[in-house]
């Protein structure tokens, strides 16, 4: 649509020209709620129209600003005028700026409590908390200023300041208003999905932005608020914290994820149904390699090289179609390369990050519960204990006799214990018929 007519359309069986504007989601509070806004522009005249329709359109901006930053950019605008008036009209008080009323200084009469805020300063020399830097602003400037920066440190950054201000409930905060309250708040919310190691990157990355902000002057004097927070409580809780399996809705959510990350390409639908049907470790899948794939008498199995404890070096055999999908993939790679192509932590923050938006924030749910799925699904085939716990990479496991390399028969019993699992995950959790 030609921007002559952006936003206008005519009233029903009237000559009236209308305003319709969708609005954001995130604005729809402004607007009674509304997801279109609607107002008659009482006129026929189309150039009358187009006029009435640009003064709306201004005034819904600065509402809009208002609702994200409280009317800082306002604020500066007028302080800035009533700053280069005072400037040239009031060096004396009998000068004429001491005798101009706040329309004249600003040309305008809207937001009188803004002006009146904004020429206070200007005579005091003190700026309201309120209207000082905020957290986006140093964040940006922060930006601007480290752009060489690796993509991953960029993207973490602004990812933290996202989740820290929805926690606040609001879009933007003057950084002067942070206190450690806030920040305690922040931390026990995110405790609640996240691990310690991972709320610690939050309150450095954090630190550095309101540290930028002071060492650039756009603060003074303020003590920086996160800083020295002890976590050793969080550490001790989540190293004690018992895993909990996914529940059937759950699991099956995650399940068609995985699908839809197979179906354009991914090996997240991989790495999941490995996790799931093997018991392995994300830090195991991730870390294996074309090489540590070996087939015998039609079974095809994992070596399991070195892991988090000696008894993690095993053989996991695999089930029939899983093989089919391992061997696919490894037939395009050459034997030194990461089978799955995936990075450990990136593939741990992806998998949480969607668990967490998704399907639960509840922190005994991680990637490591579908660990405790294999080990149940085990124990309800009836698989005895130290088959099960050689599998899965306990320390049960060493008892038995042939260390970590299972060939021939025992091979094939292994291969048998699985695959009855794998009934079981579908039959209790995926509710597929086996």
């Amino acid at each position: 649509m030609s921007n002559d007519y952006k936003y206008l359309i005519k009233r029903k069986n009237r000559d009236v020209w209308l305003f319709s504007k969708r609005i954001p989601k995130h604005l729809q509070h402004l607007y009674e709620g509304k997801a279109v806004y609607t107002k008659s522009l009482q006129t026929a005249c189309i150039k009358t129209a187009r006029k009435r329709r640009d003064v709306l359109l201004a005034d819904m901006r600065i509402k809009e600003e208002h609702s994200i930053d409280g009317g800082r950019h306002t604020f500066v605008a007028f302080y800035n005028s009533l700053k280069w008036a005072k400037e040239h009209y009031g060096k004396d008080p009998k000068d004429a700026y001491w005798t101009l009323d706040l329309e004249d200084l600003v040309e305008t009469d809207k937001f009188p409590e803004i002006q009146r805020e904004a020429k206070y300063a200007v005579d005091s020399g003190i700026i309201p908390t309120k209207y000082t830097h905020t957290l986006r602003e140093s964040l940006h400037d922060w930006l601007r200023k480290n752009g060489h920066k690796h993509k991953d440190t960029i993207s973490k950054s602004k990812s933290t300041v996202d989740k820290f201000l929805a926690i606040t409930g609001s879009h933007d905060i003057p950084l002067l208003e942070i206190d450690r309250k806030t920040v305690v708040a922040f931390i026990e919310e995110e405790a609640k999905a996240m691990s310690a190691s991972t709320i610690r990157g939050h309150l450095s990355r954090l630190r550095t932005i309101y540290r930028h902000a002071w060492n650039m002057g756009f603060i003074k004097d303020k003590e920086n608020p996160f800083e020295e927070h002890s976590l050793a409580h969080l550490e001790v809780d989540q190293e004690t914290h018992q895993r909990n399996l996914f529940t059937n809705e759950q699991l099956q959510k995650i399940a068609i994820w995985a699908d839809a990350e197979t179906a354009r390409g991914s090996s997240y639908g991989l790495l999941f149904r490995l996790g799931l049907f093997t018991g392995c470790r994300i830090s195991e899948l991730c870390a294996l390699k074309v090489k540590d794939i070996y087939t015998e008498n039609g079974i095809t199995a994992l070596l399991i090289v070195k892991g988090k404890t000696e008894a993690a070096r095993r053989t996991v055999p695999l089930t029939d179609s899983l093989a089919e999908e391992v061997l696919s993939l490894a037939s395009k790679k050459d034997d030194d390369e990461s089978l799955l192509g995936l990075n450990n932590e990136k593939a741990i923050r992806t998998f949480s990050n969607y668990k967490t938006k998704h399907i639960t924030k509840d922190r005994t749910r991680t990637f490591h519960s579908l660990r405790v799925h294999t080990s149940t699904a085990f124990l309800r085939a009836g698989v005895p204990e130290e088959r099960s716990a050689f599998i899965i990479g306990h320390a049960g496991g060493k008892t038995m006799t042939y260390g970590y390399y299972a060939k021939g028969d025992e091979l094939s019993l292994l291969k048998d214990y699985v695959d009855e699992a794998e009934k079981i995950i579908k039959r209790d959790w995926l509710n597929a018929s086996c």
